[in-house]
């Protein structure tokens, strides 16, 4: 198992897809698939954020 931690990991996996769409042609709709997911990681990065400034 990863001894990085979560916050870490999500931080790693949203860094990781914004540099796809340098790197690859994708169609229209992988474009989206992509950016949706990269917005989901941001909200998740942000309420782990967030869930650590309340401690």
């Amino acid at each position: 198992m990863s001894t990085t931690s979560l916050p870490s990991r999500v931080t790693q996996a949203k860094e990781l897809l914004e540099e796809i769409p340098a790197e690859h042609d994708l169609e229209a709709e992988q474009l989206v698939n992509l950016q949706e997911a990269i917005e989901f990681l941001r909200r998740l990065e942000d309420s782990l954020h967030d869930e650590r400034a309340d401690d």
